[in-house]
């Protein structure tokens, strides 16, 4: 695919994305287009419940895990419903822009669901990049607020600069108690205050896969609904382990991402 050539990113918004590593879009997407989407991934996953990540697989075998949030993976393979917006060109060369990549390829799309009611749980403070199989660092998502987001029902909360401190160890998402944030400030070192990322359905952010970043849980009576992408930067090499989109076994260890499951979506080869 070939850049958007009419989008252009303003300096501004590069600079905050660059220093803070993450940045907030405000009605990014319609509301129509979220009714689309919206009916996209309920019809996805209506259809195919067996997909859903929750208590399944990858270290995440227990209840808790649905509790947290429960995901389906790779929905534009399947829902072309889905794949409208995971296959986004303004989406993507926002990205693209914002990293300074002369081109991104997804890696995977997600549909993101936090359930409602008082057995929902937050999702800890952590980073991405510790779970993605990937060098140099510097994959990052684009996060759509599917249904309205609150601080009630579980809106992402980032840590501005976070990424500075590099690729830690993942935590455990379904331990309460395993936190990046508070395993950084007891070794002593100064985490900034986090930002919280309201903003009505149609919203977007996109933050780098080193950010700190946390979405509380959902208290509300409704289920919260986000799309995610995420994008994987030009040079960047493959270091073996899971791809969660399944194209493990076709591709080389230090080799790149070149796989039809991760094509390119803005920028140029």
């Amino acid at each position: 695919m070939t850049n958007n050539k009419d989008l252009h990113v303003a300096n501004q918004d590069i600079e905050t994305f660059r220093e803070q590593c993450f940045i907030q879009f405000k009605n990014f997407f319609s509301s129509a287009e979220m009714d689309e989407l919206r009916t996209a991934i309920d019809a996805a996953i209506a259809s195919n419940r067996e997909r859903i990540v929750g208590a399944q697989g990858g270290g995440r075998l227990s209840d808790d895990y649905e509790k947290v949030f429960n995901q389906m993976v790779n929905l534009w393979v399947d829902s072309p419903g889905a794949k409208a917006y995971s296959f986004s060109k303004r989406l993507a060369e926002t990205g693209r822009q914002l990293a300074g990549s002369r081109h991104v390829r997804i890696y995977h799309d997600h549909a993101m669901i936090k359930p409602a009611g008082q057995d929902s749980r937050a999702t800890n403070w952590h980073q991405d990049a510790p779970y993605w199989p990937m060098d140099p660092i510097g994959a990052f998502s684009a996060w759509i607020a599917v249904d309205d987001v609150t601080i009630a029902n579980g809106c992402l909360h980032f840590v501005p600069g976070s990424h500075k401190f590099g690729l830690l160890e993942p935590i455990q998402l379904t331990d309460a108690d395993d936190s990046i944030v508070d395993k950084m400030r007891k070794s002593g070192h100064p985490v900034a205050a986090p930002v919280p990322m309201e903003m009505e359905a149609g919203g977007g952010t996109f933050h780098h896969g080193c950010n700190f970043h946390y979405a509380g849980p959902n208290q509300t009576d409704l289920p919260r609904r986000a799309h995610a992408v995420i994008y994987i930067p030009a040079d960047t090499a493959f270091t073996g382990g899971k791809d969660a989109a399944g194209a493990s076994d076709e591709m080389t260890i230090g080799g790149p991402w070149a796989h039809q499951l991760h094509p390119i979506l803005a920028g140029e080869e």
